[in-house]
């Protein structure tokens, strides 16, 4: 069997700590929990029956489309300790993709419900400046002056080539001109940002200003090239300007900022690239984007690749599982205690003689994530399924409003949010199961939320591109 074949592959790599693949710590998961729920996020929120159907992990493999949700033991804890008043930061999500994550639609409207559950945290880590043309995601637009450059590594004869410094996202941005601008204008309440850099032995100096006002100068000159941090604190306020403006005495490379706010809740990084493959994120430079991660301290990292590798109809099953099980290593070996979850592409068709039908090469990569995820010990999460199985996506297109976009691979805002929505509804389930096994009473349920927008994200947030799959 397949699964047989990865066992020797992932021997290679160190102890998994994703879900149940990890020997379990001596001390029990739930002290500190005190057996009872605290005060919550809100801190006020009166105790009430679960509203959601509970579903056991340890007696179910299977939660809507949420596959072995007991390997989510470590991120269910994280959300445990957030509702008892006694977390000490936030409960962060990284998730990693290609469009459908970088459109930030889908995930907005995960990131949306967590937080009405658990707590605004903040909208996590976003673009400083314009990663790409199209860069728009929820709660902050972009720009930048004609000065700074994409630093992503470069596509020759069909290999990524580059230094792989390139951040948590895998897109930084450079320059070494005097006075160029790169800014975020933030409509996401925020409390305090942090900047993540390249320190460097030629580089340079850049201000940064809010609203207008220099804060700080920041040096990034260094005796080597490492992962380095910023940090200062704002007025919380849902209206902000953050710039970089370099000085001009030497190379500035920036990655982004991550937006927190005081209070600690849930927050969701939504890092994805148009065209981006898994062997994306492999082309980085494993040390830094380790450096990157663990400074992150998610406590849940997702990926979700597999439409664009659906295109690559010659590559072999066992090449992908291979990249697979790569890429889940190099998590494990940055952020040992954090789950992982493999977030399975959507449908996609494409048009033959007999009309739209699913492409053939979906359910081999949704069979190939499946298993490296069970054998990894991280939870999968079956987007087909969620969708309807085969030929959904067909039938979304010609629908009256539609929920998939024509070119039968992205969807429309109102298919993203559906779907965002049972994943979240999902994963919540689930963790009802967990605090149920756990000896846990049913969590807080939190005042109603001010209304969201229509589908539960900005109306202002462009779809991803709808001229099919792009290139990286």
């Amino acid at each position: 069997m397949l699964v047989r074949r990865l066992l020797p592959i992932l021997a290679l790599l160190p102890a998994l700590a994703c879900g149940e693949a990890v020997a379990k710590p001596k001390t029990s998961p739930l002290d500190g929990l005190g057996g009872k729920a605290g005060a919550g996020a809100g801190g006020d929120r009166p105790i009430a029956t679960e509203p959601v159907d509970v579903v056991s992990p340890r007696g179910q493999s299977v939660v809507g489309a949420l596959e072995r949700p007991a390997a989510l033991r470590r991120f269910f804890e994280s959300l445990a300790r957030l509702e008892s008043g006694q977390a000490q930061d936030d409960v962060r999500i990284t998730q990693f993709g290609d469009s459908h994550t970088a459109a930030d639609i889908q995930t907005a409207a995960v990131r949306r419900a967590l937080q009405t559950r658990f707590g605004d945290g903040g909208r996590g880590f976003v673009a400083i400046g314009r990663p790409w043309k199209r860069w728009l995601q929820d709660g902050v637009r972009v720009g930048m002056s004609t000065e700074w450059a994409p630093e992503k590594g470069k596509l020759e004869r069909g290999r990524l080539v580059g230094d792989g410094l390139y951040g948590l996202s895998g897109i930084g941005l450079f320059t070494r001109q005097r006075g160029a601008r790169a800014w975020a204008d933030l409509t996401a309440k925020t409390s305090r940002a942090e900047l993540a850099y390249l320190e460097q032995p030629s580089g340079g100096a850049f201000d940064v200003f809010v609203d207008g006002v220099r804060v700080v100068r920041v040096s990034t000159r260094g005796e080597r090239s490492s992962s380095a941090f910023r940090a200062f604190d704002v007025a919380e306020s849902s209206i902000h300007q953050v710039e970089v403006r370099a000085v001009g005495d030497g190379d500035v490379r920036v990655f982004g900022m991550s937006l927190e706010r005081l209070q600690h809740g849930i927050v969701l990084d939504a890092l994805g690239i148009n065209g981006a493959r898994i062997t994306t994120a492999l082309s980085w430079n494993e040390q830094h984007w380790a450096e990157q991660l663990k400074h992150r301290a998610p406590s849940l990292v997702v990926f979700a690749y597999g439409t664009n590798e659906s295109t690559d109809v010659d590559m072999a099953q066992h090449v992908y599982e291979r990249q697979l099980v790569d890429a889940l290593g190099r998590v494990a070996r940055a952020v040992p205690s954090a789950s992982c979850l493999m977030l399975g592409p959507p449908d996609r068709a494409i048009e033959t003689k007999d009309g739209w039908v699913t492409a053939a090469k979906i359910s081999e990569i949704i069979a190939a994530q499946r298993r490296v995820a069970e054998a990894a010990g991280c939870a999968f999460y079956d987007q087909l399924a969620a969708m309807g199985g085969e030929g959904s996506i067909a039938a979304w297109a010609a629908e009256a409003p539609p929920r998939a976009q024509k070119d039968r691979v992205h969807l429309t805002r109102e298919g993203y949010a559906q779907l965002g929505g049972s994943f979240a509804a999902d994963l919540m389930r689930a963790y009802a199961g967990w605090r149920r096994d756990a000896g846990l009473p049913p969590s807080r349920v939190p005042p109603p939320a001010d209304s969201p927008p229509p589908g539960g994200v900005s109306r202002d947030l462009p779809l991803p591109p709808a001229d099919g799959l792009d290139e990286p």
